[in-house]
């Protein structure tokens, strides 16, 4: 409505200029043919020439153009891509309690650690243990990690040991096991011991891993497997604990070292030294990416003061199609319910369906000042996570929005079917039944769980 009155206005400027517009000083009118005659000017500086007021003086048509002008929308491009899978790291899972502790502590013998993972197929797991009778010694799969599949797709079960290795990691000059003064028993503080010489990753000789820890695996709900790690190293040489650790799915080669290169410095000579798992595990959940298809766009351009029509965080979804398209990747809802634009044809390609990595889709939308713009779009590998754009300003003061603006996208949870470990839960997208098939979920809110860092990058470009 507010459009509509401004170039309503503009276009009426003319019609009241000629209505009320004259160049002469007097007007005759009378039954009795009396003169009226205008007050005459008494001072110059009250006469404005005929030519003065046309340098003056806005024409009609001047003043129509010049508000049309004003009012003219501008038209942005939108372009939304899929960034993910950028890593081979896809999640990370600290051990740190024994089995029947109440506690987190070290695994002594006849002991276990239990940890639950989610691996997908074609994924592999590793993970890494101290040897803590050493100065920088673990335990941990070769480097190609521990497949979790068949070749047919079936998840593995049973004994992995015999995949296991005793590393040096290269940091901490090595001194007998069992015996050092810089060992982690001994040591008077973490990070105590002379650097290593021969700073490269290598395997230990004469060291088998099966002496010291035995390795299972289990499937558990889809999806899941249970890693069991036990200490058995009552009848080695060196009879050893074993410290918390870390398991981490990934894609291709084992991220967490390479033989005969020196330590990534991600965190794990902590891990080898001092047997603290936590910087490795920061250092892998911040590179960890997930490749996930991306489900049509549905946006929708609206002034700041009516609210995201799309969404509310912290309140309930309402009934306008956010649950199909968080659910399900389907825009339709958005575009009947509240006249939003669906971006459903990748570019490229010639029918709708979800972009992947490296793909986008483009559309443009037209805004003016005080306008803003709201989008989303499924993160497909999840139950009801979806990709927005929470009532953004298309302007900048004057200047239109133009750049990319991928820092200013959210990742939400719409709060309608209960959540999975995102690529591997059976009632997601990609492997659910049918539509709408999972569990409802027990926070009915819509909530902002991240950012769409490393997954999704939108750009604007205006004009």
């Amino acid at each position: 409505m507010r459009r509509t009155r401004a170039l309503a206005l503009a276009a009426a400027i003319p019609l009241l200029a000629a209505a009320c517009g004259s160049d002469d000083n007097t007007s005759s009118s009378s039954a009795d043919d009396t003169v009226v005659t205008t007050a005459a000017p008494t001072t110059t500086e009250e006469v404005m020439s005929d030519e003065e007021m046309s340098d003056e003086e806005m024409s009609d048509e001047e003043m129509s153009d010049d508000m049309t002008e004003e009012m003219a929308p501008v038209t942005f491009t939108i372009r939304v891509e899929n960034v993910s899978g950028g890593s081979d790291v896809r999640r990370t899972v600290v051990f740190n309690t024994p089995t029947g502790a109440a506690e987190p502590g070290p695994l002594l013998r006849g002991s276990s650690y239990e940890a639950l993972v989610a691996a997908a197929p074609g994924e592999r797991i590793s993970f890494a243990t101290m040897f803590v009778q050493s100065n920088d010694w673990f335990i941990a799969p070769g480097e190609s990690g521990i497949e979790l599949y068949d070749a047919e797709g079936n998840p593995i079960s049973g004994d992995i040991t015999d995949q296991l290795v005793v590393l040096d990691g290269g940091t901490e000059v090595d001194q007998t096991p069992g015996e050092g003064a810089d060992q982690a028993p001994r040591q008077a503080g973490p990070d105590t011991g002379d650097a290593d010489p021969d700073n490269t990753v290598r395997i230990v000789d004469g060291r088998d891993a099966a002496a010291y820890l035995a390795v299972d695996v289990q499937p558990a709900d889809p999806g899941y497997f249970t890693v069991t790690i036990t200490n058995v190293s009552e009848n080695a040489a060196t009879p050893t604990p074993f410290a918390p650790g870390v398991v981490v799915t990934h894609a291709g080669q084992n991220p967490l070292f390479v033989i005969g290169d020196a330590d990534l410095g991600a965190g794990l000579e902590a891990l080898a030294e001092d047997g603290n798992p936590g910087p490795l595990a920061e250092s892998l959940a911040s590179i960890a990416t997930l490749p996930t298809p991306i489900a049509p766009v549905a946006a929708v351009v609206h002034h700041a003061d009516d609210g995201n029509p799309i969404f509310t965080g912290g309140t309930a979804t309402r009934a306008d199609g956010l649950e199909g398209l968080a659910e399900d990747g389907g825009p339709g809802g958005l575009v009947d319910s509240i006249g939003a634009i669906a971006a459903a044809v990748p570019v490229g390609g010639t029918d709708p369906g979800p972009i992947f990595p490296g793909e986008y889709y483009e559309f443009t939308i037209e805004g003016h000042a005080g306008d803003r713009l709201s989008l989303a779009a499924m993160f497909v590998q999840s139950n009801d996570w979806f990709f927005a754009l929470d009532g953004i300003d298309l302007y900048d003061g004057d200047n239109p929005l133009d750049g990319d603006i991928t820092d200013l996208v959210t990742l939400w949870d719409a709060g309608t079917e209960a959540d999975q470990t995102p690529g591997v839960g059976s009632n997601q997208a990609p492997r659910q039944a049918g539509p709408n098939t999972g569990p409802a979920d027990d926070d009915e809110t819509v909530r902002m769980i991240g950012t769409g860092a490393g997954t999704i990058q939108v750009t604007i470009t205006a004009g």
